[in-house]
């Protein structure tokens, strides 16, 4: 075992045993720092004083030509950054070589949705099944508000104030947002809950009683919907990205599917504003008498 090596080790077991971090995140922290562990291997790189900028900027170019996204590059120069903060704090380094590093350009990426057509059609097709009842109202609920699966899962009969037609969901760093209850929807829940057949407070449950889980969601919506995505992937996020492309297809102001979203910066929204965009190409292509 190297130099950098041991310092990986205690830096892994001090964020296991004193930061108690997440699995996910150690594992993810395990997984970059011994990438970049194999590329010292290979450029015969062994102690911590021979990693410079230039060792950093190298191992970029080396996670770019294996055709890596930046995001995921970024993640790794994040990775390192935080474990040389853990070496300076310690005082075994007194300066990272990462310091007035770039994370590379994000690429432009187009966000996926689904077709309104063949979404409604399948949503209309399901609201005729007495046995899909449940799975139908779920999806319904998802497209309906734009809600994270996560938020769902955590829905409780008492966040529906039908009095104030207000839903109130609990998002992201316990942080609370209202949702409008429309009409349409307001009469969906009311009917659910007269059909429920349990006592629990969650809004949802599997057929054990016990609230649903993001896993059991993402079995659901790739069962009904596979077969309107194009390339057959479906993930409940997707319905989250149709409602805010469906809602700015129509005239929504982008502010307002913001805090729909509960998102907490503008720039984040804005990613729909692209899938707006190709619309508007493919609708000029189609129309345009000069296309």
């Amino acid at each position: 075992m190297n130099e950098i090596e041991k310092y990986f080790n205690k830096f892994l077991e001090y964020n296991d045993g004193y930061r108690k971090y997440s699995k996910n995140t150690l594992h993810s922290y395990r997984k970059d720092l011994y990438d970049f562990l194999e590329f010292c291997f290979d450029n015969n790189i062994e102690r911590l004083t021979q990693i410079s900028i230039k060792t950093i900027k190298k191992f970029m170019i080396f996670l770019s030509v294996k055709n890596l996204k930046s995001s995921s590059i970024s993640r790794k120069l994040s990775t390192l950054r935080t474990f040389y903060d853990f070496l300076i704090f310690n005082d075994i380094v007194e300066k990272s070589p990462i310091e007035g590093i770039s994370n590379p350009k994000r690429e432009k990426r187009l966000v996926k949705s689904l077709s309104e057509k063949s979404f409604l059609e399948k949503l209309n097709n399901l609201a005729h099944s007495s046995e899909l009842y449940e799975h139908w109202v779920v999806l319904e609920l998802l497209y309906c508000t734009g809600l994270r699966v996560s938020e769902l899962c955590e829905l409780k009969i008492s966040d529906i104030a039908f009095d104030r037609k207000i839903l109130t969901v609990k998002g992201k760093g316990d942080k609370k947002r209202l949702i409008p209850l429309t009409d349409y929807l307001e009469k969906l829940l009311k009917e659910y809950l007269l059909k429920r057949k349990n006592n629990s407070e969650y809004l949802f449950t599997t057929k054990k009683g016990g609230k649903l889980y993001p896993k059991y969601i993402e079995r659901l919506t790739q069962k009904y919907l596979a077969d309107i995505s194009e390339d057959g992937r479906v993930y409940p996020h997707l319905i989250r990205h149709t409602f805010a492309t469906h809602l700015l297809k129509h005239g929504a102001d982008l502010r307002a599917i913001k805090e729909l979203l509960g998102h907490s910066d503008l720039r984040t929204t804005t990613i729909y504003t692209h899938v707006s965009i190709e619309h508007l190409k493919k609708v000029y292509k189609n129309s345009h008498p000069k296309r």
